[in-house]
């Protein structure tokens, strides 16, 4: 017997299948990432052809088989027009997209990542936050969600909570200045600026209303994007053709 479910959620991807056919991957509320196929969605005229495209907000009613779920109506919630003004809203938004289906597990609660991605797409629109520092903070976001997140309020070798200097990328966390000391350096700790480290505390721990609200000077955002671009070479091997495209713009 087939169970009709109604869920709320983005899509991530859609494959094309046959002539008529496509396969939403849609990160939903309701039953974490999914996968739906929405049979003779390819069609112009078809009611589902408009609404089974990447990066849309929608609440889909679907029948869940044994074997596959299929769609059967779908309404839009939100289309993110801004996302698909120029090029680089196009490539930033699918590489958040990309990640967020990389990281998520079919069958599991993924309600941050959903939220994370709804709000940072809502700042995106906005403008007024510059698209390198959000790909940064929402790296480092969706990392801590996944339990490989940075530790940045407590030294990494004694457990100290205060006097941070030192950040090792390769251990993953902060070093007080007499735990540093006693490594000479040997496994290529960085220095941490007072703004730098106040920076990578503040997404960690800022509510996601909030997570957007900060700026960097130029020279504190060039370290943040290093950390945490070199944090992300280290816990995430795969190379996605989106990101490959933000490395060329």
């Amino acid at each position: 017997m087939r169970d009709q479910v109604r869920v709320t959620g983005i899509i991530l991807s859609v494959l094309s299948l046959g002539e008529n056919d496509r396969r939403l991957t849609i990160l939903t509320r309701e039953r974490g990432k999914i996968q739906v196929f929405a049979r003779g969605s390819r069609k112009p005229n078809h009611a589902l052809f408009g609404v089974t495209q990447p990066l849309i907000s929608c609440e889909c009613m679907i029948t869940e088989g044994r074997n596959a779920s299929y769609l059967n109506s779908a309404e839009a919630k939100d289309y993110f027009p801004g996302l698909k003004t120029d090029l680089d809203m196009i490539c930033y938004s699918t590489y958040f997209s990309d990640l967020a289906e990389y990281f998520t597990v079919e069958g599991m609660d993924e309600r941050n990542t959903l939220n994370l991605l709804y709000v940072t797409f809502k700042t995106m629109e906005k403008g007024q936050v510059p698209l390198p520092l959000i790909r940064r903070i929402y790296e480092y976001r969706i990392l801590q969600y996944y339990g490989t997140g940075l530790e940045t309020f407590h030294c990494i070798s004694c457990g100290k909570e205060e006097d941070f200097s030192w950040l090792s990328i390769r251990e993953g966390g902060v070093l007080c200045a007499d735990c540093r000391g006693k490594r000479d350096g040997k496994y290529g700790e960085t220095r941490l600026s007072p703004a730098l480290l106040y920076a990578l505390q503040y997404v960690s721990a800022a509510p996601l209303s909030r997570l957007y609200s900060f700026r960097l000077a130029d020279d504190v955002f060039a370290e943040f994007s290093w950390i945490i671009k070199n944090f992300m070479r280290i816990h995430v091997s795969h190379r996605f053709r989106s990101e490959e495209m933000l490395d060329q713009l």
